[in-house]
């Protein structure tokens, strides 16, 4: 048993025209879908420079931490030795 499929008679234009009209709609999605990787691209590189600039705040201050503990330990060290006496060698 054949069936018949049910005669759809598209004239060369209209077919034009809706292959037109598809192609136009692929142009707009793929449009779209590149602004929106755009837009993410954006967000994570802001994201991303924001979370350095953070890191880089830090970096600093701890810089800041050790100069200011190597002072101290300068100092706590200059002011031990100032109260030792100064042990002479002997010669023999």
């Amino acid at each position: 048993m054949v069936t018949k499929s049910p005669d759809f008679h598209v004239s060369k234009q209209e077919f034009e025209e809706g292959l037109g009209r598809m192609i136009e709609k692929f142009r707009v999605l793929d449009k779209r879908i590149s602004l929106k990787a755009d837009d993410v691209v954006f967000t994570m590189a802001v994201s991303h420079r924001k979370e350095i600039d953070k890191l880089q705040t830090e970096i600093l201050k701890l810089r800041e931490e050790v100069k200011q503990l190597r002072r101290s330990h300068k100092e706590l060290y200059l002011s031990q030795a100032t109260l030792q006496p100064v042990k002479r060698r002997t010669t023999g």
